[in-house]
C-alpha cells in the first residue's frame, strides 16, 4: 500500500487551469449581503471570530479546501495533494468598506476582487468578509476555481447555510495531511496508471457493445452536440458594443427585483421563469444598443445560457442553450413570445431540470449552480454573452444566526465578451449580478438602468395582457 495519497483532477478540471489567460480567469465569485444580527459588535464591526470558527467546522466536509495543486512530471498534468502547511488566515480575508458603505462601495470591492488571480502555489479559493456595510450589514464575498468546485461536491456556502435561526459553537477537527508523493514517486506511480488505461478502454467497449441502446443514445447526442456546434461556427457571433478584447480589470453591478413579479409575468404569458429572465436582458440589451447609436433591428444577438440536464437536484450535468434574443422586437410580449418559443425548441431536444426542483427545497444551491453552468464557458461556442440562472431555495437561510439578504453571482467572462450576466433567486427576490470588462463597458450603470426598465415594462406589459377586455 503506497506511503503517500494524491488524486488526480479529471481532463476537464485540468483545462480550467490551462484556459486561463491573464485576462480571463477559471473563477466563480458570489456576494452575500447579510444582517449582522448576533455577529454585530458595538463597534460597527463583525465578529471575526466567530465566523472563523464556523468556517474552520466546516472544512472537514470539503477536503479540497485544503488542498493544492501538484504536477506530474513531463506530462504536466495536475493532482490533487493535502497541504501541509494550510493557514485559514490566508483564506478567510477581512476588510472593511470605504465610507460611507453603501451599495456601490460594495460593487467596487467585489469588481477589484473578482479582477485578481488565485494563487495555485495554495488552494484554491478565498473567502473575504466585507464590513462597514450600510443598516447593519456584511457582505461574504466568495471566490472559487472552477477546478475545485467541479470535483468538490459541494461548496463552502451550501455547508455554512441553514434555516436555523439560532447561532451554535461549531467546534472544528483535527486535521492530519496526508503525505504527497515525492516527485519521482508521482512519476512512477503514473507511468503504472497509464499502463492499466488500454484494458480500462476495452472493458469500456465490451461494456457498451453490450449494449447497443446506450451505445445508439451517446453516438446521437455527440452527432447532435456537433451539428449544432458547426451550424453556429459557420455563422460566427456579430460584432456589439459588448464584444472585443476583454481587459484585466472589471466592473460589477447588482440589481434585485420582485420573484412574485417575476411569477405574474410567467403565468400571464405562460411561459417559464428563464423566458422572463431572458426577455427582460433582451429588452435591456435593445436600450444599451441604441445608446450607443446601434440598430437593434441589424443585430444578431446570441446569448449562451447554462441548464442542468435532468440527472439530479444539483445540476451535475450542464449543457448549454444558444437562444437568439429577439432585441429587434419593440413590443416586450412579442419579445417574450419569440424567446418563449426558443427556449421551447432547446427543451425539446434536451430534458432540463424544471427550477420548482431546486426552489422548492430549503438547501442552498445557488452558488455552486452557478459555478456548475460556468463550465460552459470552455465551449466556445460563438454567443455574445453568457446569462446563468441560478434557482435558489425561497425560505429564509442564515449563518451563525445573521439572515442572508441579498446573493449575487459573478460570471467569469470568456475572452470576448463585455458584460456576463448572472442571475439568483433566493426569498422572493431574483438577484440579477453583471460583470463587465472595465473598459469594454464603462457605462454599466446605464445597462443596469435599461435592465431595471426593461422588466418593468414586462411586468405592465404583462399586466395589460392578462386583464379582462371591456364588456
Amino acid at each position: 500500500m503506497p506511503r503517500f495519497h494524491y488524486e488526480r483532477l479529471s481532463d476537464r478540471s485540468a483545462n480550467y487551469l490551462a484556459s486561463e489567460t491573464p485576462r480571463a480567469f477559471a473563477h466563480a465569485s458570489s456576494i452575500q449581503v447579510f444582517e449582522a444580527g448576533p455577529l454585530a459588535r458595538e463597534d460597527g464591526g463583525v465578529d471575526m471570530a466567530a465566523i472563523r470558527r464556523a468556517i474552520e467546522a466546516a472544512l472537514h466536509r470539503l477536503p479540497r479546501l485544503r488542498q493544492e495543486l501538484l504536477w506530474i512530471p513531463f506530462e504536466q498534468h495536475p493532482v490533487w495533494v493535502d497541504d501541509g502547511n494550510f493557514n485559514l488566515a490566508y483564506h478567510l480575508r477581512h476588510t472593511s468598506l470605504p465610507k460611507p458603505g453603501g451599495f456601490a462601495q460594495l460593487e467596487e470591492m467585489a469588481a477589484r476582487i473578482m479582477a485578481q488571480r488565485l494563487d495555485r502555489a495554495r488552494p484554491l479559493w478565498e473567502c473575504w468578509v466585507l464590513e462597514g456595510l450600510e443598516g447593519g450589514r456584511f457582505a461574504l464575498l466568495m471566490k472559487t476555481h472552477h477546478c475545485m468546485i467541479d470535483e468538490a461536491g459541494a461548496d463552502l456556502l451550501e455547508v455554512l447555510l441553514s434555516t436555523n435561526p439560532e447561532t451554535s459553537e461549531p467546534e472544528a477537527r483535527s486535521f492530519t495531511p496526508r503525505p504527497p508523493p515525492s516527485i519521482r514517486e508521482l512519476m512512477v506511480e503514473e507511468l503504472l496508471q497509464q499502463a492499466r488505461l488500454p484494458r480500462s478502454a476495452l472493458e469500456r467497449l465490451r461494456r457498451l457493445a453490450a449494449d447497443p441502446d446506450q451505445l445508439a443514445r451517446q453516438l446521437r447526442a455527440q452527432a447532435t452536440s456537433a451539428a449544432e456546434l458547426l451550424g453556429y461556427t459557420l455563422r460566427p457571433a456579430m460584432d456589439t458594443p459588448l464584444n472585443g478584447l476583454i481587459g484585466p480589470h472589471r466592473r460589477f453591478k447588482g440589481i434585485s427585483v420582485s420573484l412574485d413579479d417575476a411569477r405574474a409575468i410567467r403565468r400571464a404569458l405562460q411561459g417559464k421563469m428563464v423566458d422572463v429572465i431572458l426577455s427582460t436582458v433582451a429588452g435591456a440589451l435593445r436600450g444599451y444598443l441604441e445608446q450607443h447609436l446601434v440598430s437593434p433591428s441589424a443585430v444578431d444577438f446570441r446569448v449562451g445560457t447554462p441548464v442542468g440536464l435532468a440527472a439530479g437536484r444539483s445540476g451535475e450535468r450542464m449543457t448549454e442553450w444558444i437562444i437568439e434574443l429577439p432585441v429587434w422586437e419593440k413590443d416586450p410580449v412579442a419579445r417574450f413570445r419569440q424567446v418563449r418559443e426558443a427556449t421551447r425548441k432547446q427543451a425539446d431536444s434536451r430534458s432540463a431540470v424544471p427550477a420548482r426542483m431546486l426552489l422548492d427545497g430549503e438547501t442552498w444551491f445557488g452558488s455552486r449552480l452557478l459555478s456548475l453552468g460556468a463550465r460552459t464557458l470552455e465551449s466556445h461556442t460563438p454567443v455574445n454573452m453568457t446569462v446563468i440562472n441560478a434557482p435558489g431555495t425561497q425560505v429564509p437561510l442564515f449563518f451563525e444566526g445573521a439572515r442572508l439578504l441579498e446573493t449575487y453571482g459573478q460570471v467569469p467572462l470568456r475572452d470576448d465578451h463585455g458584460l456576463g450576466i448572472a442571475v439568483m433567486s433566493y426569498d422572493g427576490r431574483l438577484f440579477f449580478g453583471l460583470n463587465a470588462d472595465f473598459d469594454l463597458v464603462p457605462d454599466l450603470d446605464f445597462f443596469g438602468e435599461a435592465l431595471e426598465r426593461s422588466f418593468e415594462e414586462l411586468r405592465r406589459a404583462a399586466g395589460a395582457a392578462q386583464a379582462p377586455g371591456p364588456d
